[in-house]
């Protein structure tokens, strides 16, 4: 059982990572290697949200929730598909890879074409994804690091919260080698959707009109399936 449905779609450059950090986050698991995606993957998952502070909760100790990620290709190609998408999302996680300048660069056209296509005002959070990958491959290669390539980290902490204060937007360091900070980051996501509704006051106010509303919106999405 859960008492509300929500859709949170991944945007950022291909290669960002976007499919390994909804992969850890709806089964546990890191797949190394690169598969870029073909339009648009999906993954869900039943995800308890609690300390929402600030929220009234009279039956509920936590909300449970049923969260719809998707990944949207990041190719230009797929424009189209990522549009459809947009009209029905609840929040975003725009991503960068902190090994690839290129990533970062790009940033501000995804928040141009989010603005330009999205009319729900979704939350959106940066994320600064792959923060431990260097740490990794350094520990899978030989001793003397003859064979070690080379993924130092080219953002820093500190470029990637100055660009997050700019555009008003809380920033995030996830890895899905490690799990670091996905399940905060995605819990933290949800808290924020939870509070723009209505403070609960009882257990058929807000929760229940939230998985009415949502759902109506998602049906557009899943028909993409």
């Amino acid at each position: 059982m859960f008492h509300a449905l929500f859709q949170l779609v991944a945007i950022g450059n291909a290669g960002s990572g976007k499919t390994s950090l909804i992969k850890h986050f709806c089964e546990s698991k890191f797949i190394p290697g690169y598969q870029p995606t073909v339009g648009v993957d999906y993954g869900f998952k039943i995800h308890k949200v609690a300390d929402l502070e600030g929220i009234i909760i009279v039956y509920f100790v936590s909300i449970t929730v049923r969260v719809h990620l998707w990944d949207l290709s990041g190719n230009t190609e797929y424009l189209d598909v990522r549009n459809e998408l947009y009209g029905t999302t609840d929040a975003v996680f725009l991503m960068y890879d902190v090994t690839n300048q290129m990533s970062f660069d790009s940033l501000e056209l995804w928040l141009r074409e989010l603005s330009s296509y999205c009319n729900s005002h979704p939350d959106v959070f940066l994320v600064a994804h792959k923060v431990s990958i260097y740490k990794t491959i350094v520990l899978l290669c030989p001793t003397d690091g003859t064979d070690c390539p080379k993924h130092n980290r080219v953002i820093s902490t500190g470029e990637g919260k100055k660009w997050a204060s700019q555009h008003k937007l809380k920033y995030y360091e996830t890895s899905a080698a490690t799990g670091e900070g996905i399940e905060k980051m995605i819990s933290d996501l949800l808290s924020e959707v939870i509070l723009k509704r209505q403070p609960v006051t009882g257990k058929d106010s807000v929760l229940s009109s939230t998985v009415t509303s949502t759902t109506l919106r998602s049906k557009s999405a899943f028909q993409m399936r």
